[in-house]
């Protein structure tokens, strides 16, 4: 063959095509191919020689001294295997995609997807994980464990491949979730529409809403309700959502007898596994919601909170709160509008005089003891300005 007649260069891609194609790559001055560090950090690098030695890929890629690193070649399959300092490898005829230099004196194992590879590294990350199965973004990976439930591998995680026993991680499809205003919604996209995630939640995004995302370590962020939610977001608790306005004040209750609630409130406080009864007291029907988890900057962890039921409910507003042991804050400020208490059931409840208003005044066709449990989240967070 004569020197005109061969190829400056040939890369990978070339000779994987001819081995698709079913034919013989041609001959070319210099071959081209990708040599990556455990972090996947690429070099591309042109060997003269079309069937080099592991230690010659190793020095034209600038790992040396080469007793010092061991070489991983990814096949075409997607598999890979040890290559030895003096072993041959046939880039010309195999079409070799790439190769993993660790400067490293042993091998590790690992399996994936029911697939055994060989690595060079105590450590694998989530990334090299991904590279090496093709596993696709919204595919995520789980680590098999025998004494507890899979872990989920978040995408800065590194696997530890150095303990006793085969690591096995699996991909499946993946899926966020998000709390909006204590109910767990699950989305399959990694984005939502924050109108989405109320409806998905049961709530109306057509009603007069203030949204707050909360992410931890910042403070909560209003938005609208066409605002997209980036699900993958580091420390993304919650979707919050409070009525527009809300008022302090002293308005009389309208006590009515017999109750019933919604379904969609029974399922609402089921969801959120919520510990509640109904009782009646002195003609009163009362919802208690027990042992509710208070925010720190209260003198209790928890407390129980009645709901005044309406007999006219939902045509009848719920209105108010009341709390079972009285609350103060830690900070030795006042909470308005809590000073007179109530008797339930032989105990002395603290009232907390809030009221929807304006815009957000009760509407007995959407709202419910969802909406609530809403003010009374919002109400007490506003107190300790969560």
């Amino acid at each position: 063959m004569k020197q005109q007649d061969l190829q400056s260069e040939l890369s990978v891609e070339d000779t994987t095509e001819c081995l698709l194609e079913n034919r013989e790559p041609r001959s070319a001055k210099q071959y081209q191919i990708r040599v990556v560090d455990q972090n996947f950090e690429p070099k591309m690098v042109l060997i003269a020689d079309p069937t080099p030695t592991g230690r010659q890929i190793l020095e034209a890629s600038d790992f040396s001294p080469a007793n010092d690193y061991i070489l991983l070649m990814k096949q075409n399959t997607g598999m890979l295997e040890e290559v030895n300092l003096s072993e041959v490898v046939d880039v010309y005829h195999r079409g070799v995609e790439q190769f993993i230099a660790f400067e490293s004196d042993r091998v590790f194992y690992f399996e994936l997807n029911g697939k055994r590879y060989p690595w060079g590294a105590e450590n694998i990350s989530e990334k090299a994980l991904r590279a090496i199965g093709n596993i696709p973004p919204k595919q995520a990976l789980w680590l098999e464990q025998k004494q507890a439930a899979d872990l989920l591998l978040d995408t800065d995680a590194n696997l530890n491949l150095s303990a006793s026993g085969l690591e096995k991680v699996y991909s499946a499809k993946r899926s966020w979730r998000l709390n909006v205003q204590g109910v767990q919604i699950v989305s399959d996209e990694p984005t939502i529409v924050a109108s989405d995630a109320m409806i998905a939640a049961g709530f109306n995004p057509a009603d007069d809403w203030m949204l707050f995302l909360k992410v931890k370590g910042e403070p909560k962020k209003p938005i609208g309700v066409d605002y997209v939610i980036d699900l993958t977001t580091p420390g993304i608790e919650k979707l919050r959502m409070t009525p527009a306005e809300i008022r302090n004040g002293e308005k009389a209750l309208c006590v009515k007898s017999d109750f019933s609630l919604l379904e969609k409130d029974t399922d609402y406080l089921n969801k959120l596994g919520f510990e509640w009864e109904t009782l009646i007291d002195n003609g009163r029907r009362w919802l208690i919601i027990r042992n509710y988890t208070l925010p720190s900057g209260y003198n209790h962890e928890k407390v129980d909170i009645a709901i005044d039921i309406p007999a006219a409910y939902p045509g009848a507003a719920l209105d108010m709160f009341y709390c079972f042991p009285a609350l103060r804050l830690e900070s030795g400020a006042v909470i308005a509008q809590t000073s007179c208490h109530m008797s339930i059931v032989g105990q002395s409840y603290q009232r907390w005089s809030r009221h929807l208003n304006g815009k957000t005044k009760w509407n007995p066709l959407t709202d419910s003891v969802m909406t609530q449990m809403a003010v009374i989240e919002e109400c007490i967070l506003r107190e300790v300005a969560k």
